[in-house]
């Protein structure tokens, strides 16, 4: 047997085996190429990104409220039950584009928080801004919105998301 594996080695390869070994390999990269998914990879990196944002100013919302025996981090002096905010980089806006809770539909409002406060306080480095978020002319926007329900329970969440998942953190 070894005789005539090498017999057939010695006289080299014929070009319907060379084109059955390219496609072979061409189907294997395809198929590594679709197992991969560089978009899904990018979309969940995102999330990903989403997920941290929000957790952290959860997390900093809440210490600067009991660090500072209740009150609120922002210029807004009485956040209003059932109202969406959009948390914004600075008060400088007039109209912010923001999604409601729970449903990701943009809507225009007014009404926004500055948490710069957190920023100010040490409670965050920076005011995270949502990855991909973008809509003309709002440049305050983060894509980040506050809700407060009437039980006391704080929702923050991402208006922008990756495969419809729903991305928002409840204290």
């Amino acid at each position: 047997i070894w005789w005539l594996i090498l017999r057939e080695v010695r006289k080299g390869f014929t070009l319907v085996e060379l084109i059955i070994v390219i496609a072979v390999i061409a189907l294997l990269a395809a198929a590594t190429f679709v197992a991969i998914n560089p978009a899904k990879r990018v979309g969940d990196a995102n999330n990903a990104k989403r997920w941290s944002d929000i957790t952290a100013i959860a997390d900093a919302y809440n210490t600067y409220v009991a660090d500072n025996s209740g009150t609120s981090p922002t210029t807004t002096p009485d956040i209003t039950n059932g109202v969406t905010y959009s948390i914004a980089t600075t008060t400088g806006g007039s109209t912010l584009t923001i999604c409601a809770a729970s449903t990701g539909n943009p809507t225009t409002t007014t009404a926004f928080l500055d948490l710069s406060a957190l920023v100010t306080g040490g409670y965050l480095g920076q005011i995270p801004t949502d990855p991909t978020f973008s809509y003309t002319g709002d440049t305050y926007n983060t894509g980040y919105y506050f809700y407060k329900e009437s039980s006391g329970k704080m929702i923050v969440g991402a208006c922008e998301t990756y495969n419809t998942v729903n991305v928002e953190v409840t204290r």
